[in-house]
């Protein structure tokens, strides 16, 4: 059977495919390959070229540039050249038949693939210039360069390079800035600068002699004018020392006296000295200081009622604090009450219960200072600690107080005997508060003694006599170092410390003396520890007499209920004969007379009892009637109030 006729070739595809067949694939020379370009797989097909310069838009030429030619192409043009290709003579050049189309060049052999030339060294491509360019732009410009250095058409290679570098048709660079100029002050500027700036040294003209003032007139120079007045400023206020800390001088000091003696010239020979008149009593103090007719209570601290600000501070107990929050406990303890008076009750009675007296750290010697946040934790102070923890609550409170320090009549305390000199001051030996309560009065208190006692150990007993006593009595047991912290309301603004020593030993009056039957500890009399049996000059008989705290007091309604019947315990004639004999009372003052041989013998002592119970029941409201209707039939209870001490 014959061979099948070779397909007819119809395209420019099939004859380039019959073509490559045939030089590879055939068998042996003369035969051509059974093969057809319809039986090889198409390829991808080709995308179109792309049209010549002039029909492409300018914003695909607008690129082209020397360094950047525009690519090769196909395209035959009108003088039938195809892109770079040399253009071939028409009469020279034979026309390609339409029906055989030139034969391909053979492939080069993948083995034989031509050798790329070498590479030229970098140093030799890249040269660094004495430019500004950074050597990523040369090696950018290389790297385009190198790109597009070659060219293969027909053969032939074209470089493409950039024009020569001339540094001298570089344009100027821009002056630079000068940062520092425009960071400096306007004085650094001015250093800097050229112009002169000595200033003259000629001296100023002198100004023209001013025309004399008019005199003034006697109405001028008693009072200012209205113009005048407006231009007097007062001087500022000193700040308040409260502001600062504790221990500073207060905000208003206490009035002076009224009489303050007058430096006097030397007085004529033959004349008597001048009567000195700053100890002369002032009348009008001594008559603000009483008591005024229609007086309430409620303007007495003795008879004022604190059982609101007392149970309530007894609900803060100190192990139960979340912590030692000066501000926290102040405001706890203080709020409620919106008076200044019952705000500083409640935080002296909150020490009472809480901070107990060091007593270890006080006789062995090593007494610290320590702060409030201290005194809170430890639940242990002195006098030092029990005042600065009360100014810190009240300063948190809104109150003004300072701590006082000075001298205190506490323990180890002993009066000055006849002819015994006077002890030198000690700073600082004990320490209490001034606080101001309502009506802005400054009022002392002792908030240490207070507490409670010291006999060996320490023992918790309110006293609450030492914040409700008068200014005046507080000073006979309290002598401050700052002579402004005296506050006394009898017009004297300060004693001294020889009057503070010399008033002598005084009577020893018992503790329940003012918290069981409120008795005031100065209104005993006679006011000495020792009494003379045989005292001609002060006559044969001894008024014993004393009174309540306040001229209102009720011991029912300020007290713990009726007043007890009061009796003197006396040693009879030569000692022999002891008696028990009842004072005479109006409810307010206390007195009984004894013979002065009645008293007893030297050595003995008299007594100051209250009947406090009569046949095992409570002696209250017994009466003076009752007392001696009762005198040696019934057993009786006595507790001491005062005693003396007899002397020849």
């Amino acid at each position: 059977m014959a061979d099948p006729a070779p397909p007819s070739v119809s395209s420019i595809k099939s004859r380039i495919a019959a073509l490559n067949l045939e030089e590879v694939h055939t068998p042996s020379p003369g035969l051509r390959p059974a093969y057809t370009y319809e039986h090889a797989t198409t390829g991808k097909k080709k995308p179109p070229p792309p049209p010549p310069p002039a029909q492409r838009p300018a914003a695909q030429r607008r690129g082209e540039t020397a360094n950047n030619p525009p690519l090769v192409n196909n395209v035959t043009t009108s003088s039938g050249q195809r892109g770079n290709e040399p253009v071939q003579p028409s009469a020279e050049t034979p026309k390609i038949s339409p029906a055989l189309p030139p034969r391909l060049p053979p492939r080069p052999s993948p083995k034989t693939a031509p050798s790329l030339p070498p590479r030229k060294s970098s140093e030799q491509s890249i040269k660094r210039r004495e430019s500004n360019e950074s050597i990523s732009t040369i090696t950018s410009i290389g790297s385009a360069r190198t790109s597009l250095s070659a060219t293969s058409t027909g053969g032939t290679k074209y470089h493409i390079r950039a024009p020569a570098y001339d540094p001298a048709k570089l344009p100027p660079l821009p002056a630079k800035k000068n940062t520092e100029e425009e960071k400096g002050s306007a004085t650094l500027r001015a250093m800097k600068s050229k112009t002169s700036v000595v200033a003259d040294r000629s001296l100023p003209p002198q100004l023209p002699a001013r025309p004399p003032l008019p005199a003034r007139r006697e109405s001028q120079a008693q009072e200012p004018t209205q113009s005048q007045q407006r231009r007097i400023v007062a001087p500022p206020l000193p700040r308040s020392a409260l502001s600062f800390a504790l221990n500073k001088s207060t905000e208003v000091p206490p009035p002076l006296p009224a009489n303050r003696p007058s430096p006097t010239p030397d007085p004529q020979p033959g004349a008597p000295p001048p009567i000195p008149l700053g100890s002369r009593p002032n009348l009008q103090a001594i008559m603000a200081s009483k008591p005024k007719p229609g007086a309430t209570p409620s303007s007495c601290l003795w008879c004022r009622d604190f059982s609101a600000p007392d149970a309530h501070a007894a609900q803060y107990p100190r192990e139960q604090l979340p912590g030692a929050d000066v501000a926290w406990l102040a405001t706890q303890l203080t709020s409620p009450f919106p008076s200044a008076t019952d705000k500083a009750r409640a935080i002296f009675t909150w020490l009472h219960h809480n901070i107990d007296y060091d007593v270890h750290s006080y006789y062995s010697g090593n007494c610290t200072r320590s702060t409030p946040e201290n005194t809170m934790t430890s639940g242990l102070a002195v006098c030092e600690g029990y005042a600065g923890l009360f100014a810190a609550l009240a300063l948190k409170s809104g109150l003004e107080a300072v701590v006082v320090g000075g001298h205190g009549k506490g323990v180890g305390y002993k009066p000055l005997k006849p002819g015994e000199p006077l002890p030198e001051f000690k700073p600082s030996g004990h320490a209490w508060n001034a606080v101001r309560i309502d009506n802005g009065e400054w009022k002392l208190l002792d908030a240490c003694w207070g507490a409670g006692s010291v006999c060996g150990t320490y023992k918790r007993d309110f006293k609450a006599y030492w914040f409700e006593m008068d200014n005046n009595e507080f000073g006979f047991s309290h002598f401050p170092e700052n002579p402004n912290y005296f506050f006394r309301t009898d017009g004297r603004a300060a004693y001294s410390w020889e009057e503070y020593w010399g008033e002598g030993e005084r009577l020893t009056v018992y503790g329940p003396a003012t918290p069981n039957h409120g008795i005031s500890a100065r209104s005993f009399q006679p006011p000495g520890k020792y009494i003379r049996i045989h005292d001609q000059a002060a006559g044969p008989v001894v008024r014993f007499q004393f009174s309540s705290v306040c001229p209102h007091w009720d011991g029912e309604r300020h007290g713990k209920g009726k007043p007890y019947v009061m009796i003197l315990h006396v040693g009879g004639r030569d000692g022999r004969n002891t008696d028990y004999v009842p004072f005479q009372t109006d409810g307010r003052v206390w007195w009984v007379d004894v013979q002065r041989t009645e008293l007893g013998a030297a050595g003995q002592k008299v007594s100051v009892f209250a009947v406090t119970t009569v046949e095992g029941r409570d002696a209250r409201g017994l009466g003076y009637e009752g007392y001696l209707s009762k005198k040696g039939r019934c057993a009786m209870g006595f507790e001491g109030v005062a005693m003396w001490e007899l002397v020849v």
